[in-house]
């Protein structure tokens, strides 16, 4: 039990308990176990809880402008609108409430400066890095997936796929962004037929089926 006799339901206090002093036998299987090709030493796996990549680059070198990461998430991402549209038309009843005219579009000064603002604050729960790959996790225990309508990148599960990339394109780094989701196993079905882990399950080579695991697969790996 935790303080005053109350157990600590919160995903962020499930996710120190999991993660936190992840052993170098964890890190080298988890990484595995998420599709790391091949078999990375542990001193080449870096961890991190509660990542706010976005911010903390900016803030330790020239901050990039609202126009930079404008240009950097037309570059990858010119047609995302139009493919939350077409999943919205194409995947009925589990589909996005309707896309705001600013929804993932960046071409007023507003929506940049906007834009640049949902990169600095996206936190991400659990980030590890190995020489080739970026893998980040979003752990769920009773909250569902976010989805603010008032941001540019208004569903958070895309939001933390887009910062990552947009990220490691400012540093010039070539690695994989490889997304998963840890969460209770008896809600794992629930987790899959959400619309927002459905749209990333869509997208080539962003979320895979095999990277939705339990919270009980980590304490397993964690051992």
């Amino acid at each position: 039990m935790g303080i005053l006799g109350i157990t600590n339901r919160t995903e962020n206090w499930k996710t120190v308990q999991h993660f936190h002093g992840l052993s170098d036998a964890g890190k080298v299987c988890l990484v595995e176990k998420l599709g790391e090709p091949v078999r990375t030493p542990a001193a080449e796996i870096k961890v991190e809880l509660f990542w706010k990549g976005v911010r903390d680059y900016a803030a330790a070198a020239d901050k990039p402008t609202p126009e930079k990461m404008a240009e950097i998430y037309n570059r990858h991402f010119s047609d995302l609108r139009q493919k939350v549209q077409d999943f919205q038309a194409t995947n009925p009843p589990k589909k996005f409430a309707p896309l705001k005219d600013h929804n993932y579009c960046v071409s007023s000064e507003e929506n940049r400066n906007d834009l640049s603002q949902n990169l600095q604050n996206t936190e991400i729960d659990i980030v590890l890095e190995t020489p080739k790959r970026l893998f980040i996790g979003e752990a769920k225990h009773e909250s569902g997936f976010g989805g603010e309508g008032r941001l540019v990148l208004v569903h958070q599960l895309i939001r933390q796929y887009v910062t990552a990339t947009i990220l490691l394109d400012l540093i010039g780094e070539n690695k994989q962004v490889i997304p998963f989701i840890v969460a209770d196993a008896g809600k794992l079905a629930s987790v899959n037929n959400t619309a927002q882990v459905k749209f990333m399950l869509a997208q080539e080579d962003w979320l895979r089926e095999a990277n939705i695991l339990s919270w009980d697969n980590i304490a397993a790996i964690k051992g």
